[in-house]
């Protein structure tokens, strides 16, 4: 017997249901096929599904069409939820950077998901100019604000929880520190690296060079308005001393704008 679903990606209900309906039809072997249509490639989705089958024996994955089978989770996942997602893949996810562009449209507001995009193409420059991980570089950048719509009093609740020396900081830059809950929470996302840089992306105060790399694009990218030529240029060639120029300038800006001058 033949079954086709979108799998897109296969969530762990997807699999409760497989293996119920491989029972209730009295088949030893379901054969699974992915469809067509879908938002990641068949062809991604397709590797995803076998990683997933792998554990069960009776069922295997097919190229053919079968009887179509209803979809479990799989908007809930594109949108953050990899928790839900089968256990076997949701890893992978993550390493594959899938479902980042929904993640994002999903949590921000259309001007800020565009910010993250442009933050993200900064990042994976400066990651390739420096020889770093492209790919932790796109995801750090593209995450990066995904708690930025979360209402204050959400934003205190978490802090009083996981990080109360925060809540003294200005809730403008909470989200720094609930999108690290919040991805752990929801996506299962532990890099230290990638949770690092986006911890300390507002104050500046990361001293590694992801740190650097992500406070550098979020000052930077293209959107801000102003020529950041030569700002690009000295993250180019060094990002410690570029991300220290810019954490100044930023330092600066800020006093004159609230009329102190030094």
């Amino acid at each position: 017997m033949i079954v086709t679903g979108t799998f897109d990606p296969v969530s762990q209900k997807d699999l409760e249901y497989l293996k119920q309906y491989r029972k209730e039809n009295n088949v030893k072997d379901l054969f699974v096929s992915v469809s067509r249509e879908g938002i990641l490639g068949r062809y991604q989705r397709q590797k995803l599904l076998e990683k997933a089958l792998r554990p069960y024996r009776h069922l295997h994955v097919c190229n053919q069409e079968g009887e179509p089978v209803p979809a479990f989770d799989e908007d809930m996942i594109r949108h953050g939820n990899f928790r839900l997602a089968a256990d076997g893949i949701q890893k992978q996810l993550m390493e594959d950077n899938c479902y980042l562009d929904q993640i994002v449209d999903h949590m921000c507001k259309p001007a800020r998901a565009e910010h993250s995009r442009r933050v993200a193409e900064v990042c994976v420059h400066l990651a390739k100019v420096h020889h770093l991980d492209e790919k932790k570089a796109y995801r750090m950048g593209m995450l990066h604000d995904i708690t930025k719509k979360m209402s204050d009093e959400e934003g205190e609740k978490i802090l009083r929880i996981f990080d109360p020396e925060r809540l003294s900081i200005s809730p403008k830059v909470w989200h720094s520190f609930t999108a690290v809950y919040w991805l752990k929470e929801n996506m299962g996302l532990y890099d230290p690296v990638v949770l690092n840089a986006i911890y300390h992306h507002t104050l500046g105060d990361g001293k590694g060079a992801y740190d650097h790399i992500l406070y550098i694009a979020d000052k930077i990218e293209p959107g801000r308005g102003y020529d950041t030529t030569r700002q690009m240029k000295a993250a180019e060639a060094d990002l410690a001393s570029a991300a220290a120029m810019i954490l100044e300038q930023s330092k600066a800006y800020i006093l004159a704008k609230e009329g102190i001058h030094v």
